[in-house]
């Protein structure tokens, strides 16, 4: 009961990170903001306690780089004269992210001793699963709605007004990318992680989590789809590749026939609620309407992406804009929601070049610390740089923890790496 009582206090730490709350009761800082003040602090006893443990060269650089693209925004606004000051504090996020994820990495370290990349991405998938199962009690059962409510702040009237799913602290866009972030993290364990290809139980419960994730996370945001597709990609690849000589183990066959069951089953559960309640059916024909529009009537389309097409491309109409943008960001200054286009408009294609080469840097530099990681760095990479043709949005919360947890190739544990 103890053991299960800590793993428990463990998810709802890595799940106010993750999936960062405010309370009602207390509106003036959220989950992730604590989370970083406990950081600081517990950054400051273990230095002491381990005689100084160096902020990596990573978290420095990745820094350096976000300070630059602030620095560059700031520029932007000043030459425009806007005063939009959207992006120019984005250190002040990058610091609060980095300062939470240590708070949330020395809370697991406590408790269990080493934080590896392993153990986080259980934690992390545990905490997707719930917000899915979350945001379903939230759509059907009123008590379960009114309770959230009288807790939690968000943007409620928003959410309802689009009649979109949505859990606690997760919901739109932001919880697509880091649901598909997720996803490219426990494809990589069953792929690449010897402890968990060698146990159908760890193996079977990462598959179930990747399917769950899949098909309520698709109708909390359908951006959801750009890490299912990368993720199942990666895991068939993987399962399937060919051992020395030619051979396929029998560890791979196993896992291939489990796969299989846990993809009919959870088609067929989801077949039968499609038919069998109003609400599911609704909720799947919004989250895989592509899908839908593709078996009926021949064409992958969906309403958001012919909108995305039709009017949201939106470019600088001369050189100055091209080079500094105009120092103004957002929907409702432009009428487009692209990441692409609004990264433009508001700092240029210098401010674009920064930005993208921080993404970079920051998942690439993951490749030395954890083994066999090339694969999910290039997907988590493609994971930015294919949603930010519909929306802007910011995965580096995902980088932040890595950064923090304990590596296979580098420091001991207490180094932040």
């Amino acid at each position: 009961m103890k053991k299960f009582l800590a793993a428990v206090f463990c998810a709802i730490v890595v799940d106010a990170f993750f999936w960062d709350f405010t309370l009602v009761v207390f509106p003036i800082a959220n989950s992730k903001m604590i989370l970083a003040v406990v950081g600081i602090i517990a950054y400051l006893f273990i230095s002491h306690q381990e005689h100084g443990p160096s902020m990596s060269n990573r978290v420095i650089k990745s820094g350096f780089i976000a300070v630059l693209f602030s620095l560059w925004c700031y520029i932007a606004i000043t030459i425009n004269g806007t005063g939009d000051m959207t992006y120019v504090r984005y250190f002040t996020s990058f610091a609060t992210w980095v300062g939470g994820a240590y708070g949330t990495y020395a809370i697991l370290r406590r408790i269990h001793g080493r934080v590896d990349l392993m153990l986080i991405t259980r934690y992390l998938a545990i905490v997707c699963v719930a917000q899915c199962v979350i945001a379903l009690l939230i759509e059907n059962i009123p008590a379960v709605e009114s309770l959230v409510k009288s807790i939690f702040s968000q943007g409620y009237d928003f959410f309802e007004r689009g009649g979109r799913l949505y859990g606690i602290g997760c919901a739109l866009d932001p919880a697509g990318v880091r649901f598909s972030g997720i996803q490219v993290l426990i494809a990589h364990q069953i792929v690449a992680e010897p402890r968990v290809r060698e146990s159908l139980r760890k193996s079977g419960f990462l598959f179930i989590a990747f399917l769950v994730i899949t098909v309520i996370g698709c109708v909390i945001s359908r951006t959801t789809t750009v890490g299912s597709a990368l993720g199942l990609a990666y895991i068939i690849f993987g399962m399937f590749r060919m051992q020395r000589g030619g051979n396929i183990s029998r560890i791979q066959i196993a896992l291939s026939v489990l796969l299989i069951l846990l993809i009919s089953a959870t088609i067929g559960i989801t077949v039968y609620l499609y038919h069998s309640s109003a609400s599911f059916y609704s909720d799947m024909r919004f989250g895989f309407e592509g899908f839908f529009n593709w078996v009926e009537y021949g064409e992958f389309r969906t309403t958001s992406t012919d909108i995305l097409m039709s009017v949201m491309w939106v470019w600088p109409t001369d050189p100055h804009g091209w080079l500094v943008g105009y120092g103004l960001y957002g929907l409702y200054t432009w009428g487009t929601d692209i990441g692409y286009c609004n990264f433009v408009l508001y700092c240029g294609l210098v401010g674009l070049v920064i930005y993208s080469f921080y993404y970079l840097y920051n998942h690439l530099s993951l490749i030395s610390k954890f083994n066999r990681f090339i694969i999910p760095a290039l997907l988590l990479t493609a994971v930015t740089f294919i949603v930010w043709a519909k929306v802007a949005t910011d995965i580096f919360l995902i980088d932040a923890l890595l950064f923090c947890i304990d590596g296979d190739k580098d420091s001991p544990p207490g180094k932040t790496a």
